[in-house]
Parts: structure tokens; sequence; C-alpha cells
């Protein structure tokens, strides 16, 4: 899977990096958090993507290592695998969405709205709300022929468009590689709230039983989760985490999911840290190798908590085909990344087919396995045979 890798990576960098992602590993949803590094601002956007516990790619992205062998999914697991297969099913969903982030000394919260419709249309939009001194705003807009991607932090505007016929029939081929076609999907924003499930199954161990309950009008499984891998996860750049013990603070450790019974919706999901056992002495080593400041200036570590909502859910609405269109300011420089695109996609299927056809001689086998005795031509003296 090495060109299945590269490629991915080299996507990453380029496409991917329009939409930052808190990462957490990809435990919350792609399109839910994308925001979320983008509205930090510089300093905190430098910690999430470099800092401790974040220097983890997502897991089935760039760089990421093999996945642990499953174990059997347990009741609230196979309840959530049953309901990403159904949000997949679904032809038109639209949806608001409010994430409330307390995290590294930063509280803010990202709202949005997001609609799907059939031909691959697409809107959605984000806005960080609660940083005085960072403004942001990213959408996402599809109307079926020309994908657009505008995205604005500090006000420095950023818009790409694609035209999508000729991006989805490659990435639709059935010789194309399922990673690299989930990866777009999730990235251009098609795979829907869907995505969020299967980030959770990744990285969360559901093993408490589902408890039935309601949240406001709707009834709804309560399954509880727990982080089930340290694997690429460090404490700072270059240090892994220790094998056990508690993970650090700002690390969800535990998982709520509010999933609708009636419908499989994720309509709430809490993710929060556990508080360290110990105080951490956090002060700063003098040049005589000595904590500088007394015991007394410790900040005590807060755990990060993480709550998504969704509200005004809609399954299989009617769309006004209005709602997908998208006129840049004539102003603002366009980038249209089409033509790099399907020469990176060519190249990635042409790569998929060299493995099948290397795969496909290897099952094969040698064309014969003993030799074949030819015949001497009349009037020509006959081959002694050498002796076994």
């Amino acid at each position: 899977m090495t060109e299945t890798s590269d490629f991915l990576r080299a996507r990453h960098g380029r496409f991917g990096s329009w939409v930052p992602r808190l990462v957490f590993a990809g435990a919350t949803c792609a399109v839910a958090t994308s925001m979320v590094v983008a509205g930090l601002g510089r300093a905190v956007a430098q910690q999430v993507q470099q800092g401790p516990g974040m220097t983890a790619p997502l897991p089935g992205a760039p760089g990421s290592e093999p996945p642990a062998k499953e174990e059997p999914p347990t009741p609230a697991e196979q309840a959530i695998d049953e309901a990403k297969a159904r949000i997949a099913r679904l032809k038109s969903c639209s949806a608001t969405l409010e994430q409330s982030v307390n995290m590294l000394d930063q509280k803010f919260s990202v709202r949005g709205s997001y609609v799907k419709a059939p031909g691959n249309k697409l809107y959605f939009r984000l806005t960080l709300v609660g940083l005085a001194d960072t403004q942001a705003t990213s959408l996402q807009v599809c109307d079926g022929e020309t994908y657009w991607r505008y995205q604005s932090v500090l006000d420095q505007p950023m818009i790409s468009k694609l035209s999508i016929k000729p991006v989805m029939e490659r990435i639709e081929s059935p010789d194309m590689d399922p990673k690299v076609k989930e990866y777009f999907h999730n990235e251009m924003g098609f795979a829907g709230p869907e995505t969020l499930l299967a980030g959770l199954r990744r990285q969360f161990r559901f093993e408490q039983e589902k408890e039935e309950s309601r949240l406001g009008d709707k009834a709804v499984w309560i399954l509880r989760g727990t982080w089930k891998t340290r694997q690429g996860l460090a404490d700072r750049p270059g240090r892994q985490l220790p094998a056990v013990g508690l993970l650090p603070p700002y690390i969800p450790s535990d998982a709520t999911l509010y999933l609708g019974k009636d419908d499989g919706w994720p309509y709430k999901l809490v993710l929060v840290g556990r508080a360290p056992t110990q105080v951490e002495d956090t002060r700063k080593v003098g040049p005589d190798g000595r904590k500088i400041g007394s015991l007394s200036s410790i900040k005590p570590v807060t755990p990060s908590s993480i709550t998504l909502v969704y509200s005004d859910v809609k399954l299989n609405p009617s769309v006004n085909a209005d709602e997908f269109a998208f006129n840049p300011p004539s102003t603002a420089a366009v980038e249209d990344t089409t033509e790099r695109l399907v020469r990176d996609l060519d190249q990635a299927l042409a790569a998929s087919a060299d493995r099948k056809k290397e795969e496909a001689s290897k099952k094969e086998g040698p064309l014969l396995n003993q030799s074949l005795d030819v015949p001497t031509p009349p009037g020509q003296p006959s081959v002694a045979q050498p002796p076994q």
C-alpha cells in the first residue's frame, strides 16, 4: 500500500490543508471539527498541530499505521455500525450544529449548518465564535457540477474550486483504491455525520450496555466508550506516550454518544479528558537545574471537554437547489484545482492497477510446474537426457 500512502500524504498536504482538523486522531467528525484548529489562532494552532498528543496522523489518513486487529463488536458498537449504515443511505438531510470546546486554556464554539442532497449537492458552513482576536469561517458548497471551498481566517480569504464530473468519475472507478475513495468523500464533506460514527468506532471501545433515555423529544440510546489505542500518540514531539497509565488530560479518554433510537442520528457527543491523579510540576527549570517559583505557582491542568450537538435535524427532506449556489466575490482570487487533482487521481488509479496485476500474477504462480517432452523432428538424432 506504499503508493496509496504516498498519494494520500501528498493530497493531505495540498487539498486536505484547506480543512485543518482538531485531530484527536479522528475521534470527532472531520466535518464538524474542521474549523477548530483554524480558529484557535496561530499560537494555539501550533500547540494543537505540533504540541503534546497532537503529533499523530488521523487513522487511515496519510502517515498512519495499519489499524490493530479488531475485536468482535459489542452490542453498543453494533448499534453504532447500524446507525452509520442508515445515515449513509439517506438521500438528503439537513441539520444545524454547535460544538463547544474547552481545550489548552481556550474556550470557544463552532456553529454551522449542513445540507446534503442527491447528485453530490452539498452546503456546509462553519463559523468560529468566542475568540476575540480570531475570526474564522469555512464554507463548502457543491451544486453537483462545481465544488467550491471558501475559508477565511483572520480576514484572509482563500477560495478554490474544482469540476466534479472528472473527479467523481475517477473516485468512483472500481479500480480506485478504497482508502483513497473514502479519504476524498470525507474531505469533500459528502460522507456527512457517518464519518463521526466511523471515527468513534476506530478510536473508542464501547463496552458498556446501551442505556435507553431521552434527549429532548427524541428517544435515544446512550453509549459510553473509552479511548482504546495509544498508537502514534506522543506527550511531546518525538516521545511516545507510555504503554500504561492515564492519558494526558487534553486527550478525550471518555466518550458519551446520544444516538437516535429510531433514525440512528448522532444527536449529541461529549468527549472529556480525565483529571491527572497528581499535579504535574509545570514550572520552568533555571540555569542551576532547579525549578523556578514556588509550588503554589503550579497551574492545575484542566481536562479537555468537547461537546457536539445537532439540532433541527431533517431526514430526506425536499431541498431547494438554490441552497447550493455560490458566487465568489468579484475581487477574490480563485484557484482551480481540477487539473492537478485529476492528474493525481490518474496516478493513483495507475498505481492501483499495477498493484492488482502484481497480486494476480502472484496468485496464478508459474505457468508450468513441470517440463514438457518435445518430440524429436524426423531425421534428427535424439537428445540424450541427463542422468537423474
